[in-house]
């Protein structure tokens, strides 16, 4: 006997822009490989219920020039998540 699986709601990004100056290369590589699970988080099931959008700026994320990667990629993925949904409303 096996589980149902929930079905999984996909959130196509055609193209990111990321400018993240003065970030120590380590911690903007590891900070952009953490994006991905971090914006699936922030989103949680609102991915489903976000429309169609042409261009989204997602402002300015403080941070040192090193910060823990983790915690840069959950504060770029809460200010997108922020814009795709004022877009919505």
């Amino acid at each position: 006997m096996t589980a149902e699986r929930s079905p999984r709601r996909r959130l196509h990004i055609e193209r990111l822009e990321l400018d993240l100056r003065g970030v120590a290369p380590a911690s903007a590589e590891a900070a952009a490989r953490a994006l991905g699970p971090a914006l699936a988080r922030e989103l949680g099931v609102d991915a489903g219920n976000i429309e169609a959008t042409r261009r989204i700026d997602a402002g300015r994320v403080a941070t040192s020039s090193s910060p823990e990667p983790g915690a840069l990629a959950a504060g770029i993925a809460q200010r997108i998540a922020a814009s795709l949904r004022k877009e919505r409303s």
